[in-house]
């Protein structure tokens, strides 16, 4: 609640600044905006729990390999990719039996994951304490809440260890199919088990993997371990997580410099004239920032736009009920995370199932749900039929935003592309 009137104070600061800024040339507007917002660079600084507990040359070798996968065909780097800023591009990502990358794909023999598939940029920073769509993984007061239970007690050093391996422990995306025919001892042995059994279960399986002499990738990761002075009685579940996330740091601790912080950091000349009004809609009239709030354009909470369902979700007939599946309210039913917007233009297609194509569809859906299914019509008879419970969702805010022309629309998905 005070984090609701602290941004609806700010919001309602920035309106009442907002005819004394039309006096002032965008740059002087735009300064006056950083200042308010405390906003500096968004840089990759890394968490210090996460590379000091960490082994990342493990971490490197356990993310690239299916080593960890059921049926051997699935890395973590089949979804988290270089060439589309560590996501993958897909509408949802694609699990099991799937081959190549992007599209490739979703040509291939793949289980659907009926959640997109997000970048791994900015999740190793210090205080990025959410993860998931639905924040299923979250730091609060000294402790990490999630299915596996309080992660520190553990052994997991941060947050973003845990986040790591709870696709590893998923039936769709690691684990292997299901079937009476075609199981494998992964799926077998954790699919079954919740909360802690989950992590006795998956040390089990990772045993296994450990001990097994003639695959090369084993080789490599006990002469890792015995170069640590670890034997492979110590390769567990926390260990596995530990080194992924500083796989993960160390990979985007060098991120690329956004035109936006090159602006912040006193460039005037690296926006344009139409980005800079863009940047004055986006924490103005916009109230875009009043979700995609500090460094990261995210306030970390959980909010809901009425994105449609379309036919696929993880949760009974298709439905993605986001936060509700987490914390069981029901006025947490189609509420998702509000996504960082840093590299937002790379990272297409949007929204927690990639219902939306472009930039220009997300933002105009938050304006105005009823024109985008005009233009790209229901995906099913159902959708068309339930989707009144999605719309009665949208946060209230959205109610605020007061653009009214295609030049202020222009001008502020012209600034997104600068983040």
């Amino acid at each position: 609640m005070k984090r609701l009137f602290s941004n609806l104070y700010l919001g309602l600061l920035v309106l009442c600044w907002s005819s004394a800024l039309q006096a002032l040339d965008l740059d002087d507007q735009l300064r006056l905006v950083i200042q308010a917002y405390g906003l500096e660079p968004a840089l990759c600084e890394v968490d210090a729990r996460v590379v000091k507990h960490g082994n990342p040359e493990l971490g490197r070798l356990l993310f690239k390999s299916p080593v960890l996968s059921g049926d051997y065909d699935t890395s973590c780097g089949s979804c988290h990719q270089d060439q589309v800023a560590l996501a993958d591009g897909l509408p949802l990502a694609v699990g099991v039996g799937g081959a190549g990358k992007g599209n490739e794909r979703l040509a291939s023999d793949g289980v659907v994951v009926p959640r997109n598939a997000f970048t791994l940029f900015g999740r190793a920073s210090a205080g990025f304490n959410t993860f998931f769509w639905d924040g299923k993984v979250m730091e609060i007061q000294g402790k990490i809440y999630s299915p596996l239970g309080e992660g520190f007690a553990q052994g997991f050093r941060s947050p973003l260890a845990v986040a790591a391996v709870l696709p590893i422990l998923a039936r769709d995306e690691f684990l292997g199919r299901q079937g009476m025919l075609n199981g494998n001892s992964h799926l077998e042995r954790i699919n079954s088990a919740y909360y802690a059994d989950k992590v006795a279960a998956a040390n089990q399986v990772l045993q296994e993997i450990i001990r097994n002499p003639e695959d090369p990738v084993v080789r490599e990761l006990r002469a890792l371990l015995a170069a640590r002075g670890q034997t492979p009685d110590d390769f567990d579940l926390t260990m596995v997580g530990n080194a992924l996330a500083s796989f993960i740091a160390q990979k985007t601790a060098e991120c690329p410099q956004t035109r936006w912080e090159r602006y912040i950091e006193g460039d005037p000349s690296a926006l344009t004239k139409t980005e800079k009004q863009g940047a004055v809609i986006f924490f103005g009239k916009g109230r875009c920032a009043g979700c995609h709030s500090g460094n990261r354009f995210s306030d970390l909470q959980f909010h809901s736009i009425g994105v449609p369902q379309g036919d696929l979700g993880p949760h009974m007939h298709g439905q993605d009920l986001g936060r509700a599946d987490v914390t069981y309210q029901t006025e947490d039913r189609y509420r998702f995370r509000t996504p960082p917007l840093w590299l937002v233009s790379k990272t297409a297609p949007y929204g927690h199932n990639g219902r939306f194509e472009t930039l220009d569809d997300v933002v105009r859906f938050h304006l105005n749900p009823i024109p985008f299914f005009v233009a790209h019509k229901w995906t099913s008879q159902r959708e068309s039929l339930t989707y009144g419970k999605v719309l009665a969702s949208r946060s209230f805010r959205l109610g605020f935003i007061d653009i009214t022309s295609e030049d202020e629309l222009t001008a502020l998905i012209a600034f997104l592309k600068t983040l």
